[in-house]
């Protein structure tokens, strides 16, 4: 069996907005949330967790507009979310895959 795990820079594709998001999710909507979140194309990473916060998710959008409008509009849609804090990516350190120095 391969296993192939591709890492691209979204930048590269036209996506220069990324954030993290920590929703609240009331306990009877998790799985119904949590399996939206899995359809959407903004979403790159999605997990349910512990604490205040219990949906954590990494959100790539092409600009901050699209981003207010995909928090504004899908998120705020979804039945149960009773609040959403959001935090852009600013710059990234450090990612997974390879180094690549020229």
């Amino acid at each position: 069996m391969l296993y192939f795990d591709v890492e691209i820079e979204p930048a590269l594709l036209g996506y220069h907005a990324e954030a993290m998001m920590w929703l609240t999710v009331a306990p009877a909507a998790l799985t119904a949330t949590t399996r939206a979140l899995a359809g959407h194309s903004q979403i790159a990473y999605a997990a349910a967790t512990t604490g205040p916060a219990n949906v954590a998710a990494a959100v790539i959008c092409r600009d901050l507009g699209d981003l207010y409008e995909y928090i504004a509009t899908d998120i705020g849609a979804l039945d149960g979310v009773t609040s959403v804090e959001t935090a852009p990516v600013v710059r990234r350190v450090k990612a997974g895959g390879a180094l690549l120095v020229p």
